[in-house]
């Protein structure tokens, strides 16, 4: 499913700033002025019924249409408060496709697709390469994810990209305060490394 690094994508990758290739995708660390954009990748109402995100992170329907028609990686200056998020690019298109995150702590990911790109099996290449992320640029050796037991394209989505069930609490606290039934993932590297 990923493509294997080739040099000039891991020369990409320098000074906090990763770019990671898959089929359909190119995943980067998000410019300071891709961060609307990012958000906007998650702002529709479908996404937000599995995301939960607080409303000051939500991206307005009018706005978020103009964003989503942007080519994205303007800007000079990566957003310090996005470590370890990246964009989801459409190679094909230069179009934002979505985007994951990875939760250097907790080591937990999440990831979304914008509505443009669902149900084209995108999202075992979004989770593959959150994993490969942590795995080879982060040096992270197992990384988690959870979703809500219902969300059987999330599930779906995570055991195409080798993630194997986990144990987990039973339920997960969304941003809003919601609270959903939680079903746990994992994925291990047999060695990890750093970029």
């Amino acid at each position: 499913m990923l493509r294997a690094r080739t040099r000039s994508a891991s020369q990409a990758c320098r000074r906090g700033h990763h770019v990671l290739l898959t089929a359909h995708l190119r995943l980067q660390t998000p410019t300071t002025g891709d961060v609307p954009i990012l958000c906007a990748t998650a702002s529709d109402p479908e996404a937000q019924r599995w995301l939960g995100w607080p409303a000051r992170q939500v991206v307005a329907g009018p706005y978020r249409d103009r964003l989503l028609a942007m080519e994205p990686g303007q800007g000079r200056v990566r957003s310090r408060r996005l470590d370890h998020w990246l964009l989801a690019v459409d190679r094909a298109s230069g179009l934002p496709a979505g985007g994951v995150a990875l939760d250097a702590v907790s080591l937990e990911v999440g990831g979304w697709l914008a509505p443009g790109f669902r149900a084209h099996g995108l999202g075992a290449e979004l989770f593959a390469g959150i994993a490969q992320f942590g795995h080879d640029h982060l040096g992270i050796a197992m990384v988690r994810a959870g979703t809500e037991q219902a969300n059987m394209a999330c599930v779906a989505a995570l055991q195409a990209a080798g993630f194997e069930p986990a144990e987990g609490p039973a339920t997960h606290r969304l941003p809003d305060g919601r609270i959903i039934r939680a079903r746990w993932f994992r994925h291990d590297a047999q060695q990890a490394t750093r970029c």
